[in-house]
Formats: C-alpha cells, structure tokens, sequence
C-alpha cells in the first residue's frame, strides 16, 4: 500500500500554506498524522473481521 496525496489534499495543503496558517512542514506532518491513523482503523478492523469469521467457523465446527 502507497501513501499518496490526492488532488484534494494537496489543495489544502496549498491553502493552508498560502494563508499563513501553517508551514508546509507542518501541513504535511498534519497529512501524515491523518493518514496513519486512517490505516490504523483500516487494520483494526481488518483484524476485528478476521476474528469474528474464525468465531463463526469455530462455532460451525463444534455443531
């Protein structure tokens, strides 16, 4: 998996920096934050899938 910045995002990027609100060190550091946690809580609940079928499979070999 690739982290990439779309359109959307660069803009704001953009928009933070030429208004002055923050460097553009600082708006990619905030980008980055945000993409972590994003694909943090694509994992958790990857892993919370994935032990909830085992449940159920369990449960179907106990039948």
């Amino acid at each position: 998996m690739t982290n990439r910045l779309t359109p959307y995002a660069s803009g704001w990027l953009t928009f933070l920096v030429d208004a002055g609100i923050a460097t553009r060190l600082e708006a990619e550091d905030a980008m980055g934050r945000v993409a972590a946690a994003a694909i943090d809580e694509m994992e958790r609940r990857r892993k919370l899938k994935r032990r909830q079928k085992r449940s159920r499979r369990k449960r179907r070999e106990d039948d």
